[in-house]
């Protein structure tokens, strides 16, 4: 069982400093074992990033708005993970308003994070660009490439590509002011069914570069990139070679 001051050594091998913002991944049965639960990652986080950081993990939940069309900024459940819903639990957090690409944020820019309110998940507005405007620290932990580093679609919508196009969608959204209102969110989706998302070839190629650096922790494999250098590396590929981000799955009749 790893023990909090395992793993602020094992998570201090990136380089967090007092003052970092961290976007944090996570699949906590990848550690191994951790004495006291999801809370002493979390807790080892936050002591890394210190009085004047701040640390998010996402709150997804696709079904809610996307399905359902119904989202509660207090009640519906991240489905990311046993560590993303405890930090959501958290009194002291902040859960940023786009329904379906939230983040749960504790620390010091959590109420700046609370005013990125962008109709569109990945716009000038939206938590994903304040992230890469203050050049924070994705961190992802034990969990295929294909399943984190959720801000290369960021980067794909402000690329631009051709196998992805804006989506809206609407619903019943409660927010901090626990008013019921009809609203509308958008997303950059596939294109179409046949478009499937694998972005293995494309992070596998920046981790033999450097850009993804990769540590071990407990028995996670831990990858970590500042937002500046994975934006502006992997928005190479989306230009060049899109191919290793995505494939067409041709129609089976």
């Amino acid at each position: 069982m790893l023990t909090k001051q395992q793993l602020i050594e094992g998570f201090g091998q990136i380089g967090i400093k007092n003052g970092d913002t961290i976007m944090v991944h996570t699949s906590y049965k990848s550690l191994g074992g951790v004495e006291g639960g999801a809370d002493t990652v979390i807790d080892a986080f936050i002591e890394l990033a210190g009085k004047d950081g701040t640390v998010m993990f996402p709150a997804f939940n696709f079904q809610s708005w996307t399905e359902n069309h119904y989202w509660d900024v207090l009640e519906t459940p991240s489905r990311m993970g046993a560590i993303t819903e405890q930090a959501r639990l958290r009194p002291n957090a902040k859960r940023t308003p786009h329904p379906i690409y939230s983040f749960s944020v504790l620390g010091k820019r959590a109420e700046e994070f609370l005013k990125t309110d962008d109709v569109e998940a990945y716009g000038p507005n939206s938590a994903f660009a304040l992230f890469h405007r203050i050049n924070g620290t994705i961190v992802s932990i034990g969990l295929d490439f294909n399943s984190t580093f959720s801000m290369h679609h960021y980067i794909e919508y402000n690329v631009g590509c051709d196998y992805r196009r804006i989506k809206e969608f609407s619903g019943i959204y409660v927010g901090y002011d626990r008013k019921p209102q009809v609203k509308v969110y958008s997303m950059f989706v596939r294109k179409d069914d046949t478009v499937k998302t694998y972005i293995n070839p494309g992070m596998n190629e920046l981790l033999a570069a450097g850009v993804i650096k990769e540590i071990q922790v407990g028995a996670a494999k831990v990858h970590f990139a500042t937002a500046n250098d994975f934006y502006d590396n992997m928005s190479v590929i989306v230009r060049e070679h899109p191919e290793k981000l995505h494939y067409i799955e041709e129609p089976k009749y």
